[in-house]
């Protein structure tokens, strides 16, 4: 397992009471983190800012599929900021989850995320 990043995501969930869209915040503290911002000789500049992303269950207690859906806000980092929206986080470097596939077999289970 390679470990290599600290991560945020901000999950989006509906509050039936307040009938609005709230941001959950989730921090992992042992993650791997590939891609990024800027162009890419091997993927083109079409897929240059897509990242992968696999959260170990084993490194990360916390960890639950259901945190994640697509559309989901990916922060490199530990962060301690609640946020509103989207906007509030126009300082960091953020990505959007793409895909989530759940590897929850054999002897490295993780969650893998794409995002761009």
């Amino acid at each position: 397992m390679i470990v290599n990043e600290k991560l945020t995501i901000y999950h989006k969930e509906y509050d039936e009471l307040l009938r609005l869209d709230k941001w959950k915040r989730y921090n992992y503290d042992n993650v791997w983190f590939f891609g990024g911002q800027g162009a890419s000789i091997n993927k083109g500049y079409e897929n240059a800012n897509n990242v992968d992303v696999r959260i170990w269950y084993e490194l990360n207690s916390n960890l639950d599929i259901k945190n994640f859906a697509k559309g989901d806000i990916i922060v490199r980092g530990h962060l301690s900021q609640d946020i509103e929206t989207q906007q509030d986080l126009s300082n960091c470097e953020t990505y959007n989850i793409t895909s989530i596939i759940n590897n929850s077999f054999g002897n490295s289970k993780h969650i893998h995320i794409g995002g761009r």
